[in-house]
């Protein structure tokens, strides 16, 4: 069994994401976030007049987007003692937890690339900054397949005592629901279905930061007490 430490930390990273991708937004001075529809030169003001912090929000923003990963691998492991041996939910909770580091890395990538050099041509920033944006808001899958799988395997738990609330469920299938207005971002420029949007950008940013919140609180309501760990402790030593 997964020591209780470790699932404490697992647990704890949703907590850790929240405040270092949130954190390197704000140090980029990107929250609100810049609007699509500005100029070639309007971008290349804003990154040259604060491309430090842009620089220091990009490493925030990467070391949060790990933070996925481990809490993703304690969702898994909670599905598969739902599912059992044949786990295809668990499978895909890990893989969207695996996608989500990408889609999170690679258009922070992007950002900090873009104020390495601050005195580039202000189209070809303007060009870094849509290949920033565009994904980094467009990323839903990976968001979407975590929220179903977890939220699938919660309203199937037939177990006496199930450690997540059915309510909990529903709210990962809208959470899932609420990551869709964004794909629609590429067909607008002003209006909340742009990237800087009411529904494109701050519902999606609510519901995502709100997942990795309220999942973080789940999993800690969902590490055994110690007095259980510890009797559990032997049985798996038999088990080995």
């Amino acid at each position: 069994m997964m020591s209780r430490p470790v699932q404490i930390a697992c647990a704890c990273s949703g907590f850790m994401l929240v405040v270092l991708l949130f954190g390197g937004l704000i140090a980029s001075g990107w929250m609100p976030p810049p609007s699509p529809s500005d100029t070639a030169d309007e971008v290349a003001r804003q990154i040259a007049d604060d491309y430090n912090g842009i620089r220091l929000g990009a490493v925030l923003m990467l070391f949060g987007a790990g933070f996925t990963v481990p809490m993703g691998a304690l969702i898994a492991a909670h599905i598969k003692r739902i599912e059992g041996d044949f786990s295809p939910l668990a499978y895909i909770q890990i893989i969207g937890s695996a996608g989500g580091l990408f889609a999170i890395s690679m258009p922070v990538l992007i950002f900090g690339a873009a104020a390495f050099r601050p005195d580039r041509d202000p189209d070809l920033l303007r060009m870094l900054i849509d290949l920033a944006w565009v994904p980094f808001i467009m990323n839903g899958p990976p968001a979407i397949l975590q929220c179903v799988s977890w939220g699938v395997a919660i309203l199937s738990d037939k177990r006496e005592n199930p450690p997540f609330p059915r309510w909990f469920g529903y709210f990962n299938f809208w959470a899932a629901f609420c990551f869709l207005p964004a794909f629609l971002l590429l067909f607008f420029k002003t209006g909340p279905f742009a990237w800087n949007g009411l529904l494109s950008f701050w519902l999606a940013a609510a519901l995502f930061g709100g997942w990795f919140l309220v999942g973080s609180v789940m999993l800690l309501r969902a590490v055994p007490p110690v007095d259980a760990a510890q009797e559990r402790a032997p049985e798996s030593l038999v088990a080995s």
